[in-house]
């Protein structure tokens, strides 16, 4: 769908989702506008009461209407019920718009969080993290500031100015064109300053989106960029960002401030057009019943709607470039090659007669390169594989392709019995556990990290401690001081990387399921931790489930089941790891070279440890 359409889908869905409810805003709002034109007709029989004078209305009435009938008491008091009430009216049009716009706030929100839960990576086409969450932090509100400003306030505005014309005409028979020019006029010169602040505005939101993606980014590598010494030149260009926004917004206040300061002041030639046309132009007596009732109708009741009027104009604008930044991605798509099922139905991965994983054709490209290309797999179930290569020869996106997390294309996925290719996202995810190189920890307990619950009770701590036992994580020696309860700070920053890895195997541990993808999860362990967790949990826990293990350490490749060799995006060979060496020479180069660089420093020269060539003893390497 286009973008102007999606635009229009949403406009549409904000104004005239639950129609009955928008319909009540404009009753209210109407009724409200009644009764603060009653009020000073209440008020024009009172002083015609109070000064003898005889009201124009006086046998023109029904009885039950006519104001000559009632007291001067009644009459202050109707037209001070009639006030209240009006004022009364409004305040609950502003809370029922405010109400719908709560809810369409989390409908929106829903549409959001779902779009970027489904959406890749490669397919935010250049979005930030940070500008994602400025679209939550103000394009939503910004968008149902059409329910909570513009259609409730809006209302509020326009029923007067369609009201006070109509009563100046019908009740004191002054002609309605100086009214109306005058009122042209001022809804004129209102709309082009508020089309002027809705662009500062719009200025504003992005400026504020890329500022917010700065600090994201800099708050997220703090410690990084302290290291390599470029926090002066990060900081300077958020400050540099800081400033053009800072001056944008002088320029958004000053125009805010010149627009309250007209429509205050146009008020005047309003009065002066309104008064003139009753004295020089209307047919009947003015008595001072008449002239004050004028006097409010124009200087008090027609105030507050030409001093919101810019603002509302500005609400419009400004709701409408909100709508668009939430409809541009909405509007991303994930290009897969097959289209999925998109209702959920829960499966019971373990149930399945066979977990064969069988893979025929898998292609990957962005843009114009071939990430992955031709691959062809069949994984019984329970196997231990070990995948290795060089680095960006495509096997982290191998891992993510099975996980439908890239855009592959398969001519063929099975899992077991089912087509892999049409399950849901949600559903395929059921059968895989995945362990990134740098393991997610969020800002939580050790507990809540390891349950990946929030304010999880401790009735499981005996099975957390045993999963965090398996993954060679031992809560005495790991100087934790408060067990469990440890708070462990944002993305982790009080963990080493080896933590983080083993807290993260600790979690794949504790939820079960029955495909265990590893993205060289072990890259931050020293060889004896290693080696245990190789032993005792991916070879001994875990052995009734399909393993799958993406790495750069030649030590686990005798231990595994089979050996996956890439290359260029290419699956170049693959069996056990001395049939390989024996029989494939690209691998032996590849498993020199590794060697190569792990026995030696960054010049060049002979570490003190070296480990031992596996191509010439035919076995992994020893210990550091």
């Amino acid at each position: 769908m286009p973008g102007s359409a999606r635009t229009s889908e949403l406009l549409r869905e904000i104004l005239f989702a639950r129609l009955w409810a928008r319909f009540l805003i404009l009753f209210t709002a109407l009724v409200g506008a009644l009764f603060g034109v009653l009020g000073p007709l209440f008020q024009k029989g009172f002083i015609d009461k109070l000064t003898h004078v005889k009201s124009e209305f006086e046998g023109h009435l029904p009885s039950w209407i006519d104001l000559s009938d009632y007291s001067p008491q009644v009459l202050l008091g109707l037209s001070f019920f009639a006030l209240l009430l009006s004022l009364g009216l409004n305040a609950l049009t502003v809370f029922l718009g405010s109400r719908e716009s709560i809810l369409m706030q989390g409908i929106l929100a829903q549409k959001l969080y779902s779009q970027t839960l489904n959406l890749r990576s490669d397919s935010l086409k250049g979005k930030s993290v940070g500008e994602l969450v400025a679209i939550y932090a103000t394009d939503i509100p910004g968008a149902t500031v059409l329910l909570d400003q513009t259609l409730p306030v809006g209302a509020s505005i326009l029923f007067p100015l369609i009201l006070a014309p109509l009563t100046l005409v019908f009740v004191f028979e002054t002609p309605m064109w100086p009214t109306l020019s005058a009122i042209a006029f001022i809804m004129s010169l209102n709309l082009a300053m508020a089309f002027r602040q809705s662009k500062f505005f719009l200025q504003f939101k992005q400026l504020a989106a890329d500022r917010i993606g700065l600090v994201n980014e800099w708050i997220q590598n703090i410690r990084t960029l302290r290291i390599l010494g470029w926090m002066n030149t990060f900081e300077d260009k958020i400050y540099h960002s800081r400033l053009i926004e800072t001056k944008n917004r002088v320029a958004m206040v000053t125009n805010g401030q010149v627009m309250n300061s007209i429509s205050s002041s146009v008020m005047f030639f309003l009065n002066v057009a309104a008064v003139s046309s009753l004295v020089y132009m209307a047919d009947k007596p003015i008595t001072p019943g008449t002239l004050m009732a004028l006097l409010w109708i124009v200087a008090v009741f027609l105030t507050r709607p030409f001093r919101q009027m810019p603002w509302i104009f500005m609400f419009i604008f400004d709701g409408l470039t909100s709508i668009r930044r939430i409809a541009s991605v909405l509007d991303l798509k994930n290009h897969d090659p097959q289209p999925r099922d998109a209702e959920f139905r829960k499966l019971d991965p373990f149930t399945a007669d066979s977990l064969t994983l069988k893979l025929q054709n898998l292609n990957l490209s962005i843009g114009a390169t071939q990430i992955l290309l031709n691959i062809c797999l069949e994984i019984k179930y329970g196997e231990l594989i070990a995948v290795v290569g060089e680095v960006g020869c495509g096997k982290s996106s191998l891992l993510l392709s099975l996980l439908g997390e890239t855009g592959a294309s398969f001519e063929n996925y099975q899992i077991g019995a089912i087509d892999a290719k049409t399950l849901n996202l949600d559903q395929l995810r059921q059968f895989f556990t995945f362990v990134p190189q740098e393991g997610f920890i969020m800002s939580a307990s050790l507990r809540e990290n390891v349950g990946f619950e929030y304010d999880q009770s401790n009735e499981l701590d005996g099975k957390i401690i045993e999963s965090l036992d398996r993954a060679q994580f031992d809560l005495r020696l790991e100087r934790l001081e408060n067990g469990l309860d440890t708070e462990i700070g944002e993305r982790g920053v009080n963990l080493s990387g080896g933590q983080k890895q083993r807290i993260s195997l600790a979690r794949v541990d504790y939820f079960q399921a029955p495909i265990v993808l590893l993205d060289d999860c072990l890259s931050a362990l020293d060889f004896d931790t290693e080696e245990k967790l190789i032993r005792f949990l991916i070879k001994g826990k875990w052995r009734g489930r399909t393993r799958i293990l993406a790495t750069h350490r030649l030590t686990v490749l005798d231990q595994v089941d089979r050996v996956i060799f890439m290359k260029g995006g290419e699956i170049r060979a693959t069996g056990t790891y001395e049939q390989l060496l024996a029989q494939n020479s690209e691998f032996k180069t590849y498993a020199a070279s590794v060697i190569h660089k792990e026995t030696t420093d960054p010049h060049g020269t002979i570490a003190a440890n070296p480990i031992v060539d596996p191509i010439a003893e035919g076995q992994g390497y020893g210990e550091k």
